[in-house]
């Protein structure tokens, strides 16, 4: 999945850049879920792509979107 895609079903109303930083912070400002993403290979700033296990741990921590 996009990290775009995942981002806009967060934040549907902002636009996708605006998104896509809203959901780095989220992501950023939740310490355990960074711990479970640096486990599995957490996804570089400038990557386009998550991988399905990355989007399940992401949704685990921060809920359904």
């Amino acid at each position: 999945m996009k990290r775009r895609d995942l981002a806009i079903m967060y934040f549907p109303d902002k636009t996708p850049d605006q998104a896509v930083r809203n959901l780095r912070r989220w992501i950023e400002n939740c310490p355990d879920l960074v711990a479970a993403l640096k486990e599995i290979g957490m996804p570089r700033k400038h990557k386009k792509d998550l991988t399905a296990r990355q989007v399940r741990i992401i949704m685990e921590y921060l809920g359904d979107p």
